[in-house]
């Protein structure tokens, strides 16, 4: 199993993985791009249901700013922070090709720091946090990371995290898989820890020359926590959130059973 080595800490693969060798990831990012609208869409609507105006929002760990362009698109004024100096960059030139540079404002930041980098902003009407962004770090760091954010949020404001469902992964669990990014083979495999609910993950990027030779891109092993509802909807009580609902993922059919959903929004208030 790809247990951390001695000395280092949960989530030191976090700059790895999006700093040393971004452009391995990025691919997988720019492939999302084009499913940012109805995710976005689906997010203000499931807000809207919860009673939450959406003016002014921080997408925290938000890559290339997928999501980030959408709601600048619709008007809404975002501040996207990612650990990533390439990730932000490039969404840095996308909110200005697509001329909403004026809306969507861009930060290197890593989470673990995010109430102290952003002590001078006004609060937010919420910070959304997508696609399983968050769980990189130990339970300690993660809680903190929730009790940070709420110090950036206004009263009655909210916090939404999409992320991967305990549920769906235990009933569904693949040791290995691979998929092609383009010309850039990706073989994934996994092994779930049920003492700490972290998923242990190898990924090799092979790249391919021809039909029958590859050369090896990079090699990057990393951990995630993964939570069931009842856990999800528990770490926020802990750390001054209020839960207000659950949904299947932005991806997925709203009437879709939240057992089944592979991916949870949770949306909770300060």
């Amino acid at each position: 199993m790809g247990r951390k080595r001695e000395g280092e800490k949960l989530g030191d693969w976090t700059i790895e993985l999006f700093v040393e060798n971004a452009e391995l990831y990025l691919r997988s990012l720019e492939k999302r791009v084009p499913q940012a609208p109805v995710e976005v869409k689906a997010l203000l609507e499931r807000l809207s249901e919860q009673g939450f105006e959406v003016r002014r929002v921080l997408d925290l760990n938000c890559g290339i700013g997928r999501h980030s362009i959408e709601l600048a698109r619709r008007g809404i004024e975002v501040l996207g922070t990612d650990i990533s100096p390439l990730y932000i960059k490039i969404a840095r030139e996308r909110a200005r090709s697509e001329n909403v540079h004026d809306k969507a404002r861009f930060l290197v930041a890593d989470m673990r720091e995010i109430a102290r980098t952003l002590s001078r902003e006004e609060a937010f009407d919420g910070i959304i946090n997508l696609f399983t962004s968050f769980g990189y770090y130990d339970d300690e760091t993660n809680d903190d990371i929730l009790r940070q954010c709420r110090r950036l949020v206004r009263e009655g404001g909210f916090f939404a995290l999409e992320t991967a469902n305990k549920d769906w992964i235990v009933k569904n669990f693949l040791e290995q898989s691979f998929h092609w990014e383009d010309d850039l083979l990706l073989l994934e495999e996994r092994e779930f820890d049920p003492y700490t609910s972290r998923i242990h993950n190898t990924w090799t990027y092979l790249q391919r020359v021809d039909e029958k030779t590859y050369t090896l891109k990079g090699r990057i092993k990393f951990d995630h926590r993964v939570w069931s509802l009842n856990e999800l909807i528990e770490m926020f009580r802990r750390t001054g959130w209020s839960f207000k609902a659950a949904y299947p993922g932005l991806n997925e059919e709203k009437n879709t059973p939240l057992t089944a959903a592979r991916r949870l929004l949770i949306i909770a208030q300060r």
